[in-house]
């Protein structure tokens, strides 16, 4: 009889050993903990891919609407220079033709997929002349305690497609007609051909301490860093806070554009979006032709 119970405790504590382990495997595996194993596993699967293109536990939740709070005054906090003074100092050393100064949105679409040599950066491609500029900021971000990862990088016309789709679809289930879809759509993902992430220079950054892409990113640790110190990298935040009338695009506090560096501290010294600087040097030349 002793022996019986005995046999019986061992097979209840194997049972409830074993329903913890499988308990625990789940918890890691479907919950937002960035585990190695969850990364592998939503990496290698499409319908673990978000409307933005990012890995879902980075997200954590799915089609949840974001939008504008009522402050605009986040990132728009410096006073801007003398116009007049840096604009005839600097604004003539900028080129157009410059690959890093190609302007994509909405109004100037690509005609095609861009051309360019990518390098895969932990798991993301994105074009090679960007890579150690970008590999130099996650670094020095990390030396001062902060450790980010991108969470995504550059994306073909298909893909592009797929996510640009696949959101219009969502608004259509929530009862919108599909020309109010498409609308409140493309001011999260962008038609295909009209997203930077097409050109291999624009990349979305999270940290471990904040890995959701939501508005309150751009006040965290790790966004006020990226914030401050991007522009001596050659990057730009792309969509601030207060310019969506500009950008066409809701505040992206995790999207990071390369420019070049001479290019990033005029951006960021002028506090100006990037539509800005390339209208500032579209009447730059336009002036000079008529002198």
């Amino acid at each position: 009889m002793i022996i019986k119970r005995l046999k019986r405790l061992l097979l209840s504590n194997k049972l409830k050993f074993t329903v913890a382990t499988v308990l625990i495997l789940y918890i890691l595996i479907f919950s937002n903990i960035p585990t190695g194993f969850s990364y592998i596993l939503h990496a290698s699967d499409i319908s673990g891919v978000d409307e933005e293109g990012r890995f879902l536990y980075m997200h954590g939740l799915e089609d949840e609407e974001v939008f504008p709070s009522g402050d605009f005054s986040v990132n728009r906090n410096f006073e801007p220079a003398d116009f007049e003074t840096e604009i005839h100092k600097n604004i003539y050393s900028f080129d157009l033709n410059d690959d890093f100064l190609i302007l994509v949105n909405k109004d100037h679409p690509l005609l095609k997929d861009v051309d360019c040599e990518l390098k895969n950066y932990n798991g993301f491609d994105v074009d090679e002349r960007i890579y150690d500029s970008l590999q130099e900021m996650m670094k020095d971000a990390k030396n001062d305690g902060i450790n980010l990862f991108i969470s995504s990088g550059y994306r073909n016309y298909n893909t592009q497609s797929y996510l640009y789709e696949k959101k219009i679809n969502y608004f259509k289930r929530l009862g919108y007609s599909k020309e109010e879809a498409i609308e409140i759509a493309s001011k999260k993902v962008t038609p295909p051909l009209t997203s930077e992430h097409e050109t291999g220079l624009a990349v979305d950054i999270l940290s471990y301490g904040h890995d959701i892409m939501d508005q309150e990113f751009g006040e965290s640790e790790a966004g006020v860093w990226l914030r401050e110190n991007c522009f001596k990298y050659g990057f730009i935040l792309r969509y601030p806070m207060g310019a969506e009338d500009i950008t066409k695009i809701q505040y992206e506090p995790w999207h990071f554009r390369y420019v070049g560096k001479d290019a990033a501290e005029f951006i960021y010294i002028n506090n100006l979006t990037f539509e800005e600087f390339y209208e500032l040097i579209l009447e730059y030349n336009e002036s000079e032709k008529t002198k």
